[in-house]
């Protein structure tokens, strides 16, 4: 590598996105990523270089400082705080083109693995700002709360984030300076209720906000979600409604039976779908999100909720499974659960995903040997600002 100074500027040409949403250029034959670029600019950079550790390779990233040919795509952007927290890392890019580029992340991932792709228009949110119900954030010492710049990992404080909800913003300025004792917060708020939940609790006596809550509620579509502290919980309350409509499009045409939802959480979908479906199987790793679920569902006849690997529990109900809901982590389903899938099938997929990477590759195995088709991947945004993509995919047994 070449250059060695980490504040001498080089002008680049940027490519395409990569794969951590980040434009990408070359430099002496190595590709890098850049933050704050849009594909075709050139730009004035500065080069960041993290140094070799035992757990990861030693890399190489830009950051934008001046632009030299403009994006006719690039806006002005409206937080203080934007290029420094690295957070929101789309910011600077018109909205619109925004969801161009998430639509093409997601089609392009899919071209690795099929010859030809449809993929339904974007769904766009409402709010591109003040969407986000939670925020995990760093401490220092001085009680200043902030982010980690993604690039150079030098610590950044704010007074507010622009994609968190107001609420979230509230309690930042009431916990500012005063949240010495822990070095890393939770902040989770009802978007829909006056509920709210930080941890860790906070012992300093000058802090007027309670602290130290195991769960908070949220509210959608008049249904009510307990949601404990290490559950997980979509960040975008209001595009849950949008997620839950385009499921029920999606299987109009199916048997109604029995719907299992595997990685059920807190059990969000299954509880959403409950009206539709005689009975429900929740299924769930995490003690905590299968403490919540049954909290949610008590008052519900026809769900069942079950702690446990979705692999093993699925294999004792498939030939019955009208409609089988994933809703994986980003790095997607297990590959047993996929294979126990290809052997012995079911008969229709809803596929859940934030992240077209892992959804391309557990598709791929799903269609193989013409076992699945996929019948409809239909995108729908949940975080502006940001490059990363929700997904939901129908996918059924063919000849079914």
């Amino acid at each position: 590598m070449a250059i060695k100074n980490n504040k001498k500027l080089i002008k680049l040409k940027l490519g395409n996105i990569g794969a951590n949403g980040d434009t990408v250029a070359t430099i002496d034959s190595e590709t890098i990523s850049v933050f704050g670029g849009i594909p075709g600019e050139v730009v004035l950079a500065e080069i960041t270089e993290q140094k070799k550790t035992k757990r990861k390779r030693k890399k190489t990233f830009a950051t934008v400082k001046q632009i030299v040919n403009s994006s006719r795509y690039r806006i002005k952007t409206p937080c203080n705080f934007y290029g420094f927290c690295t957070g929101c890392n789309w910011q600077h890019i018109n909205y619109e083109y925004q969801l161009y580029l998430k639509q093409k992340l997601l089609h392009d991932e899919l071209l690795k693995y099929f010859n030809k792709v449809k993929i339904k228009n974007i769904i766009r949110s409402e709010n591109q700002f003040h969407y986000r119900n939670h925020g995990r954030f760093t401490i220092r010492r001085n009680g200043q709360i902030g982010f980690t710049n993604k690039v150079t990992k030098k610590f950044v404080g704010i007074d507010k984030c622009l994609i968190m909800n107001n609420k979230v913003n509230n309690h930042i300025q009431k916990l500012e300076s005063e949240a010495g004792e822990t070095t890393q917060m939770s902040i989770r708020v009802g978007v829909n209720t006056d509920s709210f939940l930080i941890q860790p609790k906070l012992n300093n006596s000058k802090i007027k906000t309670n602290t130290g809550q195991k769960y908070y509620y949220e509210e959608i579509k008049n249904q009510k979600f307990q949601i404990s502290s290490p559950s997980f919980f979509q960040v975008n309350s209001d595009q849950i409604s949008k997620m839950t409509e385009i499921i029920l499009s999606l299987i109009e045409g199916i048997d109604k039976n029995l719907l299992v939802d595997a990685y059920a959480g807190v059990g969000t979908f299954g509880i959403m779908l409950n009206k539709k479906f005689k009975k429900i199987v929740g299924i769930e790793q995490s003690y905590s999100a299968v403490i919540d679920a049954k909290s949610n569902i008590k008052y519900l006849d026809n769900y069942e909720m079950i702690i446990g690997n979705s692999e093993e529990i699925i294999s004792a109900i498939k030939p019955k499974i009208d409609l089988l809901i994933l809703d994986p982590s980003r790095k997607g389903c297990d590959e047993k659960l996929i294979q126990n899938l290809i052997l012995e099938p079911v008969k229709n997929i809803i596929y859940i995903s934030c992240d077209p990477k892992t959804l391309a590759r557990d598709l791929s195995m799903l269609t193989q040997n013409c076992i699945y088709e996929i019948r409809s991947i239909n995108p729908i945004d949940l975080f502006p600002n940001t490059h990363h993509v929700e997904s939901i995919s129908l996918l059924t047994l063919k000849n079914n």
